[in-house]
């Protein structure tokens, strides 16, 4: 990613977890939201999003166990949402996450896509995401020791319920369209 620094410090954009916004000169000159992702032992990883001027996309970043956990709910590949480090690793696409992390901050792996409802179980209301796209980024986060991390959501509705239930409370939600409206 070859990018002009546009926006690297902002109360809003720390409270959402964004690291910088950037320009991405190859990809047509959209603004691109980065985050960094500590994992274990010191390392990180770069994740983005594009700030299309007409993505009704949100961000949410959400805490490991009870993302799993919801994920698991859903029954959307549950050798994975129920899985530990070695069957994260043992899975078919892995090497793929490995090579697209690998380009760091230079070029950051976009966000993985879910959505989010809840059902009730037993007269409770219990926490169901799943993936459009984005299960073997998600893996690869959680076994390389991610503790909570950003994914993209089609809606206000969903990011509201996956933050709800999964959410990291040091950050909040937040739409494309605002971060647009912030940096415009």
């Amino acid at each position: 990613m070859s990018a002009d620094l546009i926006i690297s410090e902002h109360p809003i954009f720390s409270a959402c977890g964004i690291f910088s916004i950037e320009r991405d000169y190859g990809g047509f000159g959209d603004k691109i939201c980065t985050f960094l992702v500590a994992l274990k032992e010191g390392n990180k990883a770069w994740m983005k999003m594009s700030l299309r001027h007409d993505s009704d996309k949100w961000i949410v970043i959400v805490r490991k166990r009870p993302f799993l956990d919801a994920w698991a709910h859903s029954r959307q590949e549950l050798q994975l949402s129920t899985g530990n480090e070695a069957v994260w690793r043992g899975d078919y696409k892995f090497h793929h996450a490995e090579m697209g992390f690998a380009h760091g901050r230079d070029n950051p792996v976009q966000l993985a896509w879910c959505d989010a409802h809840y059902e009730l179980d037993r007269g409770l209301p219990v926490l169901h995401a799943g993936f459009t796209d984005g299960i073997t980024r998600t893996i690869w986060l959680l076994a390389n020791g991610a503790e909570s991390f950003p994914v993209s959501v089609s809606s206000e509705k969903s990011a509201r319920l996956l933050f709800r239930g999964a959410g990291d409370r040091k950050t909040q939600p937040v739409s494309v369209a605002s971060l647009q409206s912030l940096i415009t």
